[in-house]
């Protein structure tokens, strides 16, 4: 038993030394043309405290003075495939890659499970969104949902358009309700 649980240990040791070579926890920076760090460029990953947690994200642009973009994540968070899959944003926009409350950088096997609700992810995007302007001196920003995080994304810009230029969904959820909610949030602008 004791040859078994030390071979299981020495397996995990390795395990864990593997990930930490292969994931060195840094977003790789943008160089120019000689190899230096592209002047006005951001690659971080920072943690904010939003609504009492501590939540992270990592921040990529070449160029700091682009619009700001908010990425919801759906199920799970995506970053990682960008290594493989680029989405060159990064040219264009300021992104965001927000982990949400419970997920990725911002889990915490101490956030109470009822503090999970739709409430509190609008909440804390908005929160999200507010640091992100005063960060960046910025008087609005783009949002962008993907699959689950499209939920969230259309109920914050249809409750919070002052905050937003504009909201792109991508595997956009397109339920009735969802429809429903749009459109009465548009119809109480107007009136």
């Amino acid at each position: 038993m004791a040859i078994i649980f030390s071979i299981l240990l020495i397996l995990i040791v390795i395990l864990v030394g593997v990930l930490l070579i292969l994931s060195p926890g840094k977003p790789e920076p943008f160089p120019d043309k000689n190899g230096n760090l592209m002047t006005g460029s951001i690659s971080e990953k920072i943690h904010v405290t939003i609504n009492g947690l501590d939540m992270g994200m990592i921040i990529k642009s070449k160029d700091t003075t682009h619009p700001v973009l908010l990425y919801l994540h759906g199920g799970m968070p995506d970053y990682f495939l960008t290594r493989k899959y680029p989405t060159g944003l990064e040219d264009y926009f300021t992104v965001v890659w927000w982990d949400q409350r419970g997920s990725g950088l911002s889990y915490d096997a101490n956030i109470p499970p009822e503090s999970m609700t739709l409430e509190q992810m609008i909440s804390d995007t908005k929160e999200v969104t507010k640091y992100l302007i005063k960060r960046f001196g910025k008087k609005k920003i783009y949002l962008m949902g993907h699959s689950g995080g499209t939920f969230i994304g259309i109920q914050v810009a249809a409750r919070a358009p002052e905050l937003y230029y504009a909201y792109i969904g991508v595997a956009q959820m397109s339920k009735n309700w969802h429809m429903n909610i749009c459109l009465s949030s548009i119809k109480r602008r107007k009136t």
